[in-house]
């Protein structure tokens, strides 16, 4: 039996149909982390575009929980789960054209295994979740049509597709005009001719097309976006080695240590010309990926970076990773030892990091000062926030029973994070508002929220709600903006029987000095 008598397609069904099942239940077992929670607010207040990224993924979390109809975790991430199942597919599709079905299979296996493919973009929802679909759809477009023997009249509708896609992936993450910056050096290094077809334009066009909400939102807001962003890889004298080092190993650990290892040999090997697989898509996944690489380790010699921006350049290099394994493995054999071991790796990661989420199988914090307990443990982030809710509740209930307290007041946040979480677990249930005080920097979208809901005024009362893992002492701060703030509620946040946290709960009466506009 060889690679093209086996039916790969059922061994690829079963994949996708377990991985959903397991997506599905991480989706409904954990609590948002603080970036999902604050995307949430793209689908409470849509726009053409945001301070902080394109609108795909508010758009999509309200297309799947039908326009927030259905507004819980599950329904949240459902983008998640279903864009996750199709990305399966479409590397498949993408290995299979390659070289052959075991090779597509082999880069499903690959992309299953990746954390940043399983977990950051099939189980939380994140801009990266839509942009993963969409690269992957631009990358399969791109390469039906620059395969070999395809039909011309084909081509010309593959191109504009890909272009297409292109314009949704940068509706989900900027950082998608990499496919085109890869794409023109393929086109410029061996595919010249297509320099004179118009469909190469039109297909540019339509891309440019899809940039257009967020051009024109970002110039009836002073380009703020393209400005936040621009600062945060823009050259600095100052040479940061300790930053580079973090973005390496954060993509060890992100894209898998045996993935990222092995897609190395395989670059390695392709360089050699030790793969033979279609060569033209090969260069055509190297031109995408390796500028777009390199790009962020040179950023990262002077800027702190994070090791997701550089991802979809590790998943466009799956493929040739699966063909070179393809060569590498009897060809009698459906799995791949070096496959089923990175599998592995990832089913321990997890099983792992569930139980350090929901039970705190490992002590990552020994604090004990009542400003600082539970500052380490960085699990944290996705626990408590509906055990605070429960015990917000009662406190806030007693002070409006006994008239030191409204039961209009809203809460107040100076940090976009832990406000978006105290919106969603806290404030929503309560059906009170969440404004945020604080420069644009720190409090992003909020800035356009607080005029929506109608800002501060005199007079106003306010919760403020803190952390031991980030406290942030309201008297000190806001004094001169209450007459009255404090005494502060203690609620204790206990996991596995163990008090891990504590939150502080301040009420803030009769707002004597509005704070300025700050956007």
């Amino acid at each position: 039996m060889n690679s093209n008598t086996i039916n790969y397609k059922k061994f690829l069904t079963i994949l996708i149909l377990v991985s959903a099942a397991i997506r599905i239940f991480f989706a409904m077992m954990i609590e948002f982390g603080n970036d999902e929670v604050y995307y949430h607010l793209y689908a409470q207040y849509p726009d053409w575009s945001h301070f902080d990224h394109p609108p795909m993924v508010g758009f999509m979390m309200q297309l799947f929980s039908f326009n927030l109809l259905f507004d819980s975790e599950l329904a949240m991430r459902m983008s998640s789960i279903v864009l996750g199942s199709f990305n399966i597919l479409l590397i498949f599709k993408i290995g299979s054209a390659l070289k052959n079905e075991r090779t597509g299979w082999f880069a499903a296996l690959l992309y299953t295994a990746s954390v940043y493919a399983f977990v950051i973009c099939g189980i939380f929802i994140l801009p990266d979740t839509p942009q993963s679909f969409f690269w992957l759809l631009t990358l399969l477009f791109f390469i039906k049509t620059f395969q070999k023997d395809q039909d011309e009249k084909k081509q010309k509708y593959t191109m504009l597709w890909a272009g297409f896609f292109c314009g949704m992936a940068f509706l989900s993450k900027y950082t998608s005009l990499f496919l085109w910056s890869g794409a023109g050096i393929f086109i410029l290094g061996w595919k010249r001719e297509w320099l004179k077809r118009k469909e190469l334009y039109f297909s540019v066009l339509l891309t440019i097309l899809g940039m257009v909400p967020v051009l024109v939102w970002n110039l009836q807001n002073d380009f703020i976006s393209f400005t936040f962003h621009s600062e945060r890889v823009t050259y600095q004298q100052t040479i940061r080695p300790d930053y580079f080092v973090t973005e390496l190993a954060g993509e060890l650990l992100y894209n898998n240590p045996l993935v990222v290892i092995l897609t190395i040999l395989a670059v390695v090997a392709c360089f050699r010309k030790k793969i033979s697989a279609n060569k033209e898509l090969m260069r055509l996944l190297l031109c995408i990926a390796l500028p777009f690489i390199v790009t962020f380790w040179v950023v990262s010699w002077q800027r702190a970076t994070l090791p997701h921006w550089s991802a979809p350049a590790f998943i466009t290099l799956i493929p040739l990773t699966a063909a070179w394994l393809d060569e590498k493995t009897d060809r009698h054999k459906k799995f791949n030892g070096w496959i089923t071991s990175a599998v592995g790796l990832l089913a321990i990661v997890l099983v792992v990091g569930f139980g350090q989420i929901q039970y705190g199988w490992f002590t990552l914090d020994r604090h004990q000062e009542y400003d600082k307990m539970g500052k380490d443990d960085f699990s944290l982030d996705m626990y408590g926030w509906k055990q605070l809710n429960e015990e917000f509740q009662k406190v806030r209930q007693e002070k409006i029973a006994n008239g030191k307290m409204r039961v209009t007041d809203p809460l107040m946040a100076n940090n976009w994070f832990p406000a978006a979480n105290l919106e969603y677990y806290v404030a929503r249930p309560s059906k009170i508002s969440m404004l945020a005080i604080g420069p644009l920097e720190k409090i992003h979208k909020y800035a356009w929220i607080n005029e929506k809901r109608g800002g501060f005024s005199e007079g106003m009362n306010g919760w403020w709600i803190t952390s031991s893992r980030d406290f942030v002492d309201p008297i000190s701060r806001y004094s001169d903006y209450f007459t009255e703030i404090g005494p502060a509620d203690t609620i204790a946040i206990v996991r596995n029987r163990q008090h891990v946290m504590n939150y502080y709960v301040y009420p803030m009466k009769n707002m004597k000095k509005i704070p300025e506009k700050i956007f």
